[in-house]
């Protein structure tokens, strides 16, 4: 132990003279993340402007229909934020539709309500502007989801047709059952909104959006920090470890001594920085901080290790975080992330390193992440050490 101890008091001693990276770094993790939070709770939640649609409905001379659906669907306050509808003559709703005042024209056929009514289901005509193709793809939707809704209620009305066939009550015509029953269904319609449940789902999951952003950014920093870590890794410093291993010490107490210096290393930036994101009791605050420092110190061995140069470091480091900082929604949000990456996003270890940071502000960690940072690491270790060793044993010592 007092071996181990003099090496990682050697080995601290030599990071510290990066002053003015850690520094840098440090401005990054304590700025950056908190400034990138809050513009994205603000770009979030302020959304996108949207102008409603236009959509001119027309019939034969002498149809009000166009007026009642004017009338009732403009009163519909779902339908009304994002499609407008103006009753007007298919020569007038044509000429709008070529100076872009409409959107998009509906000409409905002769009784088209009675053909509704009595499962004729007539054709419908939609003319829409070819330039404005997002808006086309939009009414299309609305009109695929009026079908749906129009499909399942002309089956019940079939189905209460079907058992008054069966048993007609006396004294009730068989006309005015299919007007009721219409009627019934129109009601739900028009009341539809009564039947779902509305829930507010969050572009980033579980987290608030500014410590999603802030863990996030934390998490990438801190693996992206091995450049710093290249004088303990490389060159002159490696020279001592050959002749050391001679008199019987062996690599394992010069690299973990590495490892833990760059983890006390990067504790200082870390455990203000997560202070600050959410708090926290101190004593788990700090636990959560310093397992974070460890394994990004692993990682940084091995990027420092496998690599010949700081620049190949750095760039290694670099371009694998901003990898893992993607499929962790750390970027673009994780709702708006591709299926397949949305699927894949648990083998992010910037996921696993937030989800371990943000235990002490009162969310869980799933035990499976604590269960991948501990196998992630020790293969890390593993690897780094062999890498390690092998660095020794070629005597490289002028990297």
């Amino acid at each position: 132990m007092g071996y181990f101890a003099h090496c990682f008091k050697l080995t601290l001693g030599r990071l510290c003279q990066q002053r003015w990276l850690l520094a840098g770094l440090a401005l990054l993790c304590f700025l950056l993340p908190f400034g990138a939070g809050r513009a994205a709770e603000v770009l979030l939640s302020r959304g996108v402007d949207f102008q409603a649609v236009t959509l001119a409905v027309t019939a034969p001379e002498g149809d009000g229909v166009p007026q009642k659906l004017e009338q009732f669907m403009g009163g519909m306050e779902d339908i009304a934020q994002y499609c407008k509808i103006v009753s007007m003559d298919e020569e007038a709703a044509l000429a709008a539709l070529e100076r872009g005042e409409v959107t998009a024209v509906l000409a409905l056929p002769e009784n088209f309500i009675r053909g509704v009514m009595w499962g004729e289901n007539p054709d419908l005509r939609l003319i829409v502007a070819g330039d404005r193709p997002l808006e086309s793809l939009l009414l299309l939707w609305v009109g695929r989801s009026a079908c749906d809704i129009l499909s399942a209620f002309q089956s019940g009305v079939y189905a209460v047709l079907d058992l008054y066939e069966e048993s007609p009550p006396p004294g009730l015509d068989r006309e005015d059952v299919v007007f009721d029953i219409n009627l019934r269904y129109i009601t739900l319609a028009l009341d539809r909104t009564g039947m779902f449940r509305t829930r507010e789902i969050s572009a980033v999951r579980t987290l608030p959006i500014p410590l999603h952003y802030a863990l996030a950014l934390i998490s990438y920093f801190a693996l992206s920090a091995a450049p710093l870590f290249v004088p303990i890794y490389s060159g002159d410093w490696l020279r001592p470890q050959r002749r050391l291993r001679a008199a019987g010490r062996g690599t394992a107490f010069g690299y973990w001594s590495g490892v833990m210096a760059g983890a006390v290393f990067l504790l200082p930036l870390l455990l203000p920085s997560l202070a600050l994101a959410g708090g926290g009791a101190p004593l788990s605050l700090t636990a959560s901080a310093l397992g974070m420092a460890l394994y990004c110190s692993l990682f940084c061995s091995v990027c420092c290790l496998a690599s010949r140069s700081a620049a190949g470091c750095g760039a290694a480091a670099f371009t694998i975080s901003l990898a893992w900082l993607t499929l962790a929604g750390g970027i673009v949000p994780p709702v708006l992330l591709p299926g397949p990456m949305r699927k894949l996003s648990w083998l992010s270890p910037v996921a696993w390193l937030m989800e371990l940071a943000a235990c002490p502000m009162g969310y869980e960690a799933s035990p499976s992440v604590l269960i991948l940072l501990a196998v992630s690491g020790a293969a890390m270790a593993v690897s780094a050490m062999a890498l390690y060793r092998r660095r020794t044993d070629s005597g490289e010592v002028g990297l």
